[in-house]
């Protein structure tokens, strides 16, 4: 059995380096630095959830989450997204635009697993023809 795809945008190497480290015995990790990047992959390739920095820049972590919920193939693929700052405004404002949860950075190795394994889809996606 192939192992779950999860897909980290992140424009700090360190912070992709580090949730691929925590994951990728149980996960194929996919990292990318940037929106624009994410979304030419998630164009011929299928994940099972992306873990999405809020900050970036040129494309923010709401365009690419706009940009993947507007797409018939990508959107119902559940997105984490990762901050290292969080207030009551920005909870509400990721949850109301679609995400289903959010990780605050640095992140915690525990709290990154539980939430992983609480948003990963029951199946697996399979690749759109």
């Amino acid at each position: 059995m192939s192992k779950r795809e999860i897909m980290i945008v992140d424009d700090q190497p360190s912070t992709c380096k580090e949730i691929s480290a925590y994951l990728h015995n149980d996960y194929a990790v996919h990292a990318f630095k940037s929106g624009a990047e994410a979304m030419r992959y998630l164009g011929n390739h299928q994940v099972d959830l992306i873990l999405l920095d809020y900050y970036m820049p040129e494309m923010t972590g709401f365009e690419v989450l706009l940009n993947i919920l507007q797409n018939k193939a990508t959107e119902d693929i559940p997105v984490v997204f990762l901050t290292a700052e969080v207030n009551d405004r920005m909870e509400i404002e990721m949850m109301q635009r679609g995400a289903v949860g959010y990780l605050c950075k640095p992140v915690d190795a525990n709290k990154l697993r539980q939430t992983v394994a609480k948003h990963m889809p029951a199946q697996p996606r399979v690749q759109q023809a």
